[in-house]
């Protein structure tokens, strides 16, 4: 890595098609600004931090990381990469105010960001992300130990939704398969319960199309009812009276040929 004290600026705006010779129009990249946060005291060396991201997914190819003590950036200290997210540097610089920007070109264009501002001071000792020796991230639970940033949840304690695991680090709340407390499952009807249990709660997550709920919480088949359509009823009917007759017409003439009593 190269440090040059001059001025940065890319200018390619568009790109040309060598098959078509057509001028070919595309958006220009962004840039993200991560660490160090505006008005942050950082010591040396330093960590700066950024996002690239671009419309059209093109590939970065250059990025300038520009510090200066003049917001216009008149006679920046430059670091140059051919792509990355970050420097870490060696700033030969007193204690001050200090500015820095980020540049990034690609094969279209090239995108600028915001200035920020933070606070040199050589003889602060910080970690990566700005926290002093011996104390806790504003991003639980990493601890900031001699320069290291190291998981310490028993001194940082876990954000809001975790609990505290072997080796320092932040387990979520969650049950066997994923589900968090309180939320139902993917595979119906399960609850995960604030005990990590999972329970058939099919009155608050349902079941599968093909079952219903019942009252102990699980789900069963369906009953199907077999209904007897009025019209189907109606239309036996008159085939029913008309045997009984045929059956009546017999006997009588059983009666007349036999004599036998009806």
């Amino acid at each position: 890595m190269t440090s040059l004290v001059v001025g940065f600026s890319f200018a390619d705006l568009f790109d040309v098609n060598y098959i078509t010779g057509k001028i070919v129009n595309n958006r220009n990249p962004t840039i993200v600004l991560g660490a160090p946060s505006d008005g942050q005291v950082v010591g040396n060396p330093a960590t700066f931090t950024w996002t690239y991201f671009d419309p059209e997914d093109d590939p970065m190819e250059e990025y300038a990381l520009l510090i200066d003590d003049n917001m216009r950036f008149s006679s920046p200290i430059a670091y140059y990469g051919l792509k990355g997210d970050s420097e870490k540097q060696y700033l030969p610089l007193e204690d001050g105010l200090y500015y820095w920007r980020v540049e990034i070109k690609n094969k279209f264009g090239t995108g600028v960001s915001e200035v920020r501002a933070f606070y040199l001071n050589n003889k602060e000792k910080l970690c990566g992300d700005g926290t002093k020796y011996y104390e806790c991230s504003n991003k639980k639970p990493d601890y900031c130990r001699a320069g290291v940033l190291v998981k310490d949840c028993i001194k940082c304690g876990c954000e809001s939704g975790g609990i505290c695991g072997k080796g320092g680090d932040c387990n979520e709340l969650k049950c066997s398969d994923g589900t968090r407390y309180g939320e139902c499952s993917s595979s119906k009807p399960k609850l995960c319960l604030n005990t990590g249990v999972l329970k058939d709660t099919c009155s608050l997550c349902g079941c599968p199309n093909d079952l219903e709920c019942d009252s102990t919480g699980s789900c069963e088949e369906k009953v199907v009812e077999q209904v007897i359509e009025q019209e189907e009823v109606i239309k036996n009917v008159p085939e029913k009276g008309f045997i009984s007759i045929l059956k009546r017409v017999a006997k009588i003439f059983k009666f007349l040929f036999t004599g036998q009593p009806l």
